[in-house]
């Protein structure tokens, strides 16, 4: 019997080491640079998305993009911001996303993004997020919806402004955990008020929740299998 308990102990040891997410220690995880480009010409926005606010939006992914124990998974690093004046002439044409008075297409966006050469609007060894004021039919500007994809490892997020230091549904993280390859997860029951999983969205009658929790186990896993991918990416020159 005490032969079997510790064949018993030592296989469920190998599976916990097996199926574990492989989040390094604190000291060792990788850093992704970061640039932003505000592209929204709105007064407000351009009052809002200053040097100091875009630098805090860094700090809020250092402290919130993290496994729903706490740790963290990887470290972000500010790099640098275009600002609306020193891009507005840009030959990239996803500069004009800004202020789009029709419905945001994520699919258009990610064609824009990969044709643009400008390195103002693009750096292509950072994760690049754009500040835009999003707009659609129901809601106009007052939309605030926000997006986010890997886009084959060379990641991109758009944050409207009204989103800008973790407002509502904590848009930073969720829109990070989409560039680093994860989906959304349905919770029907949900409310507004409801703490949630980061990825958790409005689907199947429920609510997007708070996003408070951090990623969980599988969510970690798939972080971490693209890190290394998104990593290579960046750093072509």
């Amino acid at each position: 019997m005490r032969e079997y308990a510790s064949k018993f102990f030592l296989y469920t040891w190998l599976l916990m080491v097996i199926f574990q997410p492989s989040i390094v220690s604190a000291e060792n995880l990788e850093t992704f640079d970061v640039h932003f480009s505000v592209l929204s010409n709105n007064p407000n926005a351009k009052a809002k998305a200053t040097l100091s606010q875009l630098k805090e939006e860094v700090n809020i992914l250092n402290q919130y993009f993290i496994a729903d124990d706490g740790r963290s998974i990887v470290k972000f690093r500010f790099k640098s911001v275009t600002f609306y004046d020193d891009l507005k002439n840009s030959s990239c044409k996803i500069v004009d996303l800004g202020d789009a008075r029709r419905a945001f297409s994520l699919d258009s966006a990610t064609v824009l993004f990969n044709h643009c050469q400008d390195r103002k609007v693009k750096d292509k060894n950072a994760i690049n997020i754009y500040i835009f004021d999003e707009y659609n039919e129901r809601k106009g500007f007052a939309s605030a919806n926000s997006y986010g994809k890997r886009n084959l490892n060379r990641p991109f997020i758009f944050l409207d402004w009204h989103r800008l230091n973790h407002n509502v549904q904590s848009p930073e993280e969720h829109e990070m955990g989409h560039a680093f390859g994860l989906n959304h997860i349905c919770e029907p029951t949900a409310t507004i008020k409801t703490s949630t999983n980061i990825m958790t969205s409005a689907c199947k009658g429920g609510s997007g929740g708070k996003r408070n929790i951090g990623f969980n186990t599988a969510q970690v896993r798939t972080i971490m299998h693209y890190v290394p991918l998104i990593k290579a990416q960046l750093a072509q020159r």
